[in-house]
């Protein structure tokens, strides 16, 4: 990294910030501290101690606090800039910014978490931007998790193996992050989030009741499962509709304790196949009624969600990779399928 001034390295940064944590340090501890009562007043005694630390330096005059929506908080010489995060409890434990980073000022090339504890004794500490980001998690959008004591080579970006530097230049980060939490899943689990854009995702807050949609959305979300989830139909695993009440979730925002019902309910019914009647569970003549949909439907679905829930590379034949899988779990069910769109 080259400066116009060479004066301004990141070890004159890096004084400068010792200097403000030991004049913060004094201001809330001692027998008259300070209080704050949250994280914008924290930012803003930082803010002045760094004012205050930088006199006789050649930050002096080039501090700035850039406003509750940007991305750092504090930014010195256009160059170096300072997150603010604090705790009311005693860990060094908090939830980041977003990882799409999208209010970043741009000629930030370097960035510090400045972090105050106020627990029963107040602390704080200051550490390199990315060496503190441990993990990933979601609220509205993918936000980095903070851990000020996280040993050096255990961030998110060692886990990914990519600097953040390079991580957070990428067009599309989320992309990555979802491949590798999923490499991570468990069976039964799935991602709460999984959108590949670079922009964040729009969610209703609102969770219902899989009942109170609509008979048209609960049929779409019934022919996607059959596609996206042909374990469904092996077996009598109690995980089978695992991944189908997770993806009601994320993609319908909403929920189900009796899911299984509206695939299986209804006992069995008796279907013509390969020249003689059989027995069916319901959930193959469910199937059976839905053969011609499920056919037309799965030429309609994007190859990206196909791969990502088949854990399959694209396949040309989308309908033969489908029978393929399908065949994996139940030969009954791909004959009863075969048999529904002959009808």
């Amino acid at each position: 990294m080259i400066y116009v001034n060479a004066n301004i390295t990141e070890d004159s940064f890096v004084s400068l910030l010792e200097t403000t944590k030991i004049n913060i340090d004094n201001r809330f501890t001692g027998n008259n501290p300070l209080r704050v009562s949250n994280g914008v007043a924290f930012e803003g005694v930082v803010y002045d101690e760094m004012l205050i630390a930088s006199e006789n330096t050649d930050f002096f005059g080039a501090i700035e606090q850039t406003g509750l929506l940007t991305f750092p908080d504090i930014v010195a010489r256009k160059l170096f800039g300072v997150e603010v995060k604090m705790t009311s409890g005693d860990k060094w434990l908090s939830t980041g910014n977003s990882v799409l980073e999208n209010t970043r000022v741009e000629s930030v090339e370097t960035i510090y978490m400045f972090f105050g504890k106020f627990g029963r004794v107040f602390e704080s500490k200051y550490r390199k931007y990315q060496d503190c980001l441990y993990d990933v998690g979601v609220t509205h959008s993918p936000r980095y998790k903070i851990d000020m004591n996280l040993p050096i080579g255990m961030s998110i970006f060692d886990k990914i193996g990519v600097p953040y530097d390079v991580f957070r230049k990428e067009e599309y980060p989320i992309k990555r992050l979802k491949e590798y939490y999923k490499n991570q899943l468990q069976e039964g689990e799935e991602l709460w989030w999984i959108d590949l854009a670079a922009e964040e995702p729009i969610v209703s807050p609102v969770i219902r009741s899989l009942r109170l949609l609509d008979k048209d959305v609960r049929e779409k979300f019934i022919v996607e499962c059959m596609i996206l989830f042909p374990e469904i139909f092996g077996g009598e695993r109690n995980t089978k509709f695992e991944r189908a009440a997770a993806y009601l979730i994320t993609e319908y925002n909403a929920v189900c304790s009796y899911l299984r019902d509206y695939f299986t309910a209804g006992g069995t019914e008796i279907l013509f196949i390969e020249g003689r009647n059989i027995a069916v569970p319901r959930i193959l003549f469910n199937l059976y009624n839905r053969s011609q949909r499920i056919a037309e439907y799965i030429e309609y679905l994007p190859s990206s969600l196909l791969i990502y829930y088949w854990n399959k590379p694209n396949q040309a034949n989308k309908l033969q990779a489908w029978l393929n899988i399908l065949n994996s779990h139940s030969e009954l069910a791909v004959k009863v399928f075969q048999a529904g769109l002959q009808r």
